[in-house]
């Protein structure tokens, strides 16, 4: 009976262990994942807040690259009609030039308002060119900010998007997570 006793006082304790321990690390467990919950919680307001002001930038530049095109566009109407202007008035200074060739001693002031003319033709043309350079450029940074931004983000399960190196440092991978963003949406 004695030996009953003991052995019932031994499972009894290895039980009791065995409970004790279980509600231990239920309890940390509990805490870890109320925390994540938070840090989680908190990392999303902050990457929201980030996406917004990258939205605000990204709708800054395009009201810019609007403006600019806007300005493009007049500027080249505006040398469109000075062009016009100044076939105008070439076809003018050619008539007048028929007259110089009777009169002689006009013809040297005559080449030289050609030549003027044709250097702000030339100048009218080196700015579109320039203009367009910048409007390419701007579209240029545009198309690699919002690249950018995309690879960025993931979507994880809960409807969050965290940083691509945040997913990775948490499930230790190091690889490309397009397969994982495929799966969580899925879910």
């Amino acid at each position: 009976m004695e030996t009953f006793t003991y052995f019932s006082c031994v499972v009894l304790g290895i039980a009791l262990g065995v409970g004790g321990d279980w509600l231990f690390w239920q309890i940390r467990f509990k805490q870890a994942n109320d925390r994540v919950r938070e840090e989680s919680k908190s990392v999303g307001q902050s990457f929201n807040a980030q996406i917004g002001e990258k939205e605000r930038q990204l709708s800054a530049v395009q009201a810019e690259l609007a403006g600019l095109r806007e300005s493009s566009r007049a500027e080249l109407a505006a040398a469109r009609e000075e062009v016009a202007a100044l076939q105008n008035r070439i076809a003018d200074e050619g008539r007048q030039l028929a007259e110089a060739l009777a009169l002689n001693k006009q013809l040297p002031v005559l080449e030289k308002a050609v030549a003027d003319r044709d250097a702000s033709i030339a100048r009218l043309q080196a700015e579109k060119t320039e203009l367009a350079g910048v409007v390419e450029e701007l579209q240029a940074k545009i198309v690699k900010e919002r690249k950018s931004f995309d690879d960025g983000l993931v979507y994880v399960q809960g409807r969050h998007y965290l940083p691509a190196s945040v997913v990775r440092n948490l499930t230790g991978r190091h690889d490309t997570l397009a397969g994982s963003d495929a799966g969580a949406q899925e879910e």
